[in-house]
């Protein structure tokens, strides 16, 4: 994909790094064009610390593997 898309990882669809404003500030997330899917740093964090039993790898009992959007600045 080209400079500024990424795939998102529940639709497989395109993602766009967008500027979200919300009353007095703004942030960068990004949205997948097709989903609705939106990722921020909080997003990445609160998935973090709440990752379900379930989706551990049962076969090695391996935690998931996260893409992390690292071009989204700290808030």
């Amino acid at each position: 994909m080209g400079k500024g898309f990424t795939k998102c990882n529940r639709c497989g669809g395109v993602m766009i790094y967008e500027k979200i404003y919300h009353e007095t500030e703004h942030f960068w997330v990004w949205k997948c064009v097709y989903c609705g899917e939106y990722i921020d740093q909080v997003i990445l964090k609160n998935r973090q610390v709440q990752k379900p039993s379930s989706e551990k790898n049962t076969k090695n009992n391996e935690e998931p593997k996260y893409r992390t959007y690292s071009d989204i600045p700290s808030v």
